[in-house]
């Protein structure tokens, strides 16, 4: 199990695939036997995977995440659920993703992830707009204080300065690293933006995407390798 804080350590972005259904999953044999495939990490959705099977070791380290409904969880699943999902997932896991709007309820499985080494991403997911710059820090205090690691954010951008004010978060004084990204027709561009303004993830998608604006994690780690070289 590899701590993904060391990981970000290098100071380069990383790219994270993330997996949510069979043809991911399928994927990772690839992913294993290519040497230089540029994924650095994996995020599997456990809310989306179900029944399908995981592998009993995995090529890449592994952000392991249990969405809530009204942040895009499939399955509508409780938080009882979610946390003991979350929990069967720390032998296995280097990170867990718990969003902020769960974090107190779910309080004593950032504890456990913290007792075992992982690191714990507190992340907010707003499917509409971009809140304004101060809800944004904000929302970076609230991860802190619930026990964060790293703050993750993704917004929907409906206009330019949607994605200035996401720079201005990445790039400004924060109590905890920040790593943001936008959804929606500027999405994919946000992501390779906010990569050079030091968002230290970068998340594409292994299989099939979930929403507008994500980037095949393949692709997206050939780009980043071209436009920001380690």
């Amino acid at each position: 199990m590899s701590n993904i804080q060391t990981i970000l350590s290098h100071g380069r972005p990383l790219v994270v695939g993330t997996l949510h259904e069979a043809k991911g999953i399928s994927l990772l044999k690839t992913l294993a036997s290519r040497r230089r495939h540029g994924v650095d990490l994996l995020e599997v959705r456990l809310d989306c995977i179900g029944t399908l099977r995981l592998p009993a070791a995995w090529p890449l380290p592994v952000i392991a995440t249990a969405r809530h409904p009204r942040e895009g969880g499939g399955g509508n699943l409780s938080s009882r659920e979610r946390g003991r999902l979350l929990l069967g997932s720390l032998p296995w896991a280097s990170a867990l993703d718990i969003e902020l709007r769960s974090a107190r309820s779910l309080g004593p499985v950032i504890a456990s992830a913290h007792q075992h080494g992982l690191t714990v991403i507190i992340s907010h997911h707003d499917f509409a707009a971009t809140p304004t710059l101060q809800s944004l820090q904000r929302l970076a205090s609230a991860a802190s204080d619930a026990g964060a690691d790293l703050f993750k954010v993704a917004t929907m951008l409906r206009d330019q300065r949607d994605l200035l004010r996401l720079i201005e978060l990445q790039s400004g004084a924060t109590r905890v690293p920040v790593t943001a990204m936008g959804m929606g027709p500027a999405g994919r561009f946000s992501r390779l933006v906010l990569s050079g303004f030091g968002a230290p993830l970068c998340y594409g998608w292994l299989g099939k995407p979930q929403v507008s604006g994500q980037w095949p994690a393949l692709e997206l780690a050939e780009l980043l390798a071209r436009v920001l070289p380690a």
